[in-house]
């Protein structure tokens, strides 16, 4: 069977070039000029310290040693490809002693910003805990509840419903 298609829809002939300007327009320009910091930034341990303590008293864990922490989304997004790291929508990741979080979306001045490095540092604490889980998502309550509250606490509202952290952290198969 042959199919043969017909033109039907006059289109003006565009060029190539012109194509690629309006693709642009339409999409936005490419992440890295929209980054709040440059790609690779080192997040400073006074930045960390604060967030620290907030996340120490909300687990009763001690983080005697603060991870290191970057802003890049070329090593997140490379990052994501581990196994064991979480990877819906990710903005943020831990890796053990280590934090990345997305350039394009860090800013230290924003709570919201903040809130995904707390909810990093949760996990930071939950390794140094020694705290066993009955599986790798089930760490995931806490670290959203726990982001949830500093955001509250600061006067911003929660990012995520319980109904969707529950379902995120649950050990059952999808």
């Amino acid at each position: 069977m042959t199919l043969i298609f017909k033109r039907v829809i006059f289109m003006p002939r565009i060029s190539v070039a012109a194509i690629f300007v309006l693709l642009i327009l339409f999409s936005g320009f490419p992440e890295s000029s929209r980054a709040a910091v440059r790609d690779g930034t080192i997040i400073a341990p006074a930045t960390l310290r604060p967030l620290a303590r907030w996340v120490e008293d909300a687990t009763n864990t001690r983080i005697r040693v603060l991870p290191l922490a970057i802003a890049s989304g070329r090593i997140l997004k490379t990052s994501l490809g581990l196994r064991g790291v979480q990877q819906a929508r990710a903005m943020a990741a831990y890796l053990p002693g280590q934090i990345i979080i997305n350039n394009v979306i860090w800013d230290p001045e924003s709570v919201r910003s903040q809130s995904y490095l707390v909810h990093e540092m949760v996990h930071h604490a939950q390794m140094l805990s020694g705290k066993r889980y009955p599986c790798p998502n089930a760490k995931e309550r806490e670290a959203y509840t726990l982001q949830n509250r500093f955001l509250q606490e600061h006067d911003e509202d929660p990012m995520f419903g319980d109904h969707w952290i529950k379902r995120l952290s649950s050990c059952k198969k999808r």
